[in-house]
């Protein structure tokens, strides 16, 4: 059995079962796979491949069982390169992080600075997608860790290290009549034209969930994939918004005003998303610690951002 074709095994599947796809993305040839696939059948006794008229479909139930220690496996001789390679220079590799849109252009800029500063010679990747994207490619070793809300249903072998508090802030043009609420209702945001973030992301349901609990409907007049475009035509007057605070809490916002909304929408948690049982490279595990010091434990979270209502 060869590291190869349990690599060529996982990323068939990574692949949605394309052969094409994945020796494309292995650099290898079709037949090469499929020869290499065969020869792993062959030494495991069983069939791993579902096939209907020459193409793969699925995995079958063998196949399912091992795909985890596969994964593994490969992720373990990825690790076994690395600390080789830290044993020579342990200032120098390359961390993966997975990550939210809000976390990579707000939360983690100051995080990067610092870590920059001390590992100058480390590369930085980011992959960008929703907790459920974020939790697989920290569980398939894609990536060191993640950055996101910790998903109610975590994989076996994964830990989540709960870092801060991610407050919430309706924003309006300047002298919009909402400013003037010390402690605005729901119903009172309810009756402005409100901008949303983009159809089923965690930021719209939290905000339709909050108010179908209320048994309001908000006014929703336009949907944006990101939270600056959500700003500028919340600068525009074309309605008011809720956002993370931490997203205007910074420069450049001069022409928005913000609401604490404390007492409506109770903050989420940020956690970092790591597997248990992986050996970490040094600057990995300093980079949890700036993201999540030590002396943090679940009640004492930090708030990174926070509106303070008027005296």
């Amino acid at each position: 059995m060869k590291l190869q074709q349990l690599k060529y095994l996982c990323t068939i599947v990574d692949e949605d079962y394309s052969i094409t796809k994945a020796a494309a993305k292995l650099h290898a040839s079709q037949p090469g796979v499929s020869k290499q696939l065969r020869m792993l059948e062959d030494e495991l006794k069983t069939k791993l491949l579902v096939r209907r008229r020459n193409r793969v479909i699925a995995l079958t139930e063998g196949a399912q069982v091992i795909l985890p220690t596969a994964r593994r496996i490969l992720k373990e001789a990825e690790t076994l390169k690395q600390l080789l390679v830290d044993a020579g220079d342990p200032a120098k590799g390359q961390l993966v992080i997975a990550t939210t849109h809000v976390h990579a252009r707000y939360t983690l800029k100051p995080i990067f600075r610092r870590f920059r500063a001390k590992y100058p010679r480390v590369a930085i990747h980011l992959l960008q997608g929703n907790p459920g994207q974020i939790a697989h490619w920290v569980s398939t070793g894609e990536a060191d860790l993640g950055l996101g809300t910790t998903p109610i249903d975590l994989a076996p072998g994964l830990v989540s290290i709960p870092c801060f508090r991610m407050h919430h802030c309706v924003i309006t043009p300047p002298k919009h009549p909402l400013l003037k609420q010390h402690r605005p209702t729901l119903k009172a945001i309810a009756h402005y034209p409100l901008i949303s973030a983009g159809v089923r992301s965690r930021l719209e349901n939290l905000i339709a969930d909050r108010f179908a609990s209320h048994g309001l409907r908000p006014n929703i007049v336009m949907h944006a994939l990101d939270l600056e475009t959500i700003k500028q035509y919340v600068q525009l007057h074309f309605g008011i918004a809720v956002v993370p605070t931490i997203s205007v809490s910074g420069p450049g916002n001069n022409g928005l005003r913000m609401v604490n909304i404390d007492h409506l929408f109770e903050p989420t948690i940020a956690s970092l998303i790591v597997q248990d049982d992986m050996p970490t490279r040094r600057y990995v595990k300093d980079f949890i610690d700036m993201v999540a010091p030590r002396k943090n434990s679940a009640r004492q979270i930090r708030d990174v951002a926070r509106v303070v209502p008027p005296g």
